[in-house]
């Protein structure tokens, strides 16, 4: 089992110096914090909450980073927040929330794991890029992640299987006889940020679709409202007449936006003459498997945060408990097909 003397021979420096570092009882040079922090994270020590520490001495707190942003919309960020928070309840362990994005979100993480408030991390609303990820590598506590950024090697990671859901939903249109399909995406700036499983999943859909032989064309919403996720009517109806004028055969329609969206979206449909889904089938990637409220329920593939938070919580547990979830972990859940009856053999002859 490693301890404080394994750190200080691998950053080779003394004892008293890592637990300075650790501890911040004495000021030391930051080069040499952030050598000895990277250090104790390569070798598996966590002072604050890890497998080394006894039960006593750990703070009963996880930090949960869930930045607020301004295409965060209240129902997801809720979905995802109130799963962490709920598992860690009831595993003994209350959250400090912590809402801050971009550098602000990484100096927030710093203040807590470096005074020692929290046992661990969990990052939600994960980026394929994302700048708190870098924190990981250094930090005396562990992190897990809803979501898998590019840089997995520092932190444990849980998501839905997007890649394995797209393939599938592609395979289904195929099979009915789709072959011309249109794609509406989320707002722009959620591709801008590149906000991790959105872009996992629109690569996916563009690869399955060349590879079945499927066209498949995206339009993006415009962000043209006060609140996020609430599209004008006349940016629906444009949005429409745009993707139906550039692709008059389509009769499958993928949306990857929020409920809101594509309730007007089946609205909208219906006053152009278009019914779902005897003239256009409608398959939903990123709704909380709740798209049967609509006025016309909609096949999904939902994201389950009741599913991807509670894993996160269980793995950050065996982390914590030293039960063999090393750095770099990476699981994927598979995302069920919620058939109800939206998605259906392609019309013949659409355009005639």
């Amino acid at each position: 089992m490693v301890g404080i003397k394994d750190v200080a021979a691998q950053a080779g420096v003394s004892i008293s110096t890592v637990s300075y570092a650790l501890s911040g009882k004495r000021r030391i040079s930051p080069e040499v914090r952030q050598h000895i922090l990277q250090t104790a994270r390569e070798l598996g020590y966590f002072p604050h909450g890890g497998p080394l520490s006894s039960p006593g001495k750990r703070t009963g707190f996880l930090a949960v980073s869930d930045p607020i942003r301004p295409t965060t919309t209240e129902r997801t960020y809720a979905g995802f927040l109130m799963n962490v928070v709920k598992s860690a309840k009831e595993r003994g362990y209350d959250t400090i929330v912590l809402s801050e994005s971009g550098e602000q979100a990484q100096t927030r993480l710093e203040q807590v794991t470096d005074a020692g408030l929290v046992d661990g991390v969990i990052l939600l609303d994960v980026d394929m890029n994302d700048s708190r990820v870098s924190r990981a590598a250094i930090s005396s506590v562990p992190y897990v992640a809803v979501g898998v950024p590019h840089d997995t090697a520092h932190l444990a990671c849980v998501d839905l299987d997007s890649e394995r859901a797209c393939n599938a939903a592609v395979d289904r249109l195929s099979q009915l006889g789709h072959r011309d399909c249109i794609f509406f995406g989320s707002a722009p700036d959620e591709y801008r940020r590149r906000s991790n499983f959105i872009m996992r999943s629109l690569g996916s859909l563009q690869h399955y679709a060349r590879k079945s032989g499927m066209t498949l064309k995206g339009y993006a919403p415009p962000a043209d409202s006060s609140d996020a996720g609430t599209w004008a009517i006349g940016s629906i109806d444009s949005l429409l007449e745009k993707a139906f004028a550039a692709q008059p055969d389509a009769t499958a329609i993928i949306v990857q936006s929020d409920l809101t969206f594509v309730e007007a979206l089946i609205g909208r449909l219906t006053l152009m003459g278009k019914r779902v889904p005897h003239d256009v089938s409608v398959l939903s990637l990123t709704t909380l498997g709740d798209a049967d409220r609509l006025s016309t329920p909609i096949d999904e593939l939902p994201l389950q945060p009741e599913r991807t938070c509670s894993r996160a919580i269980d793995m950050m547990m065996d982390i914590l408990a030293g039960h063999g979830v090393p750095m770099g972990t990476v699981e994927r859940l598979e995302i069920p097909y919620l058939d109800r009856g939206s998605v259906t053999q392609a019309r013949r002859n659409p355009s005639k």
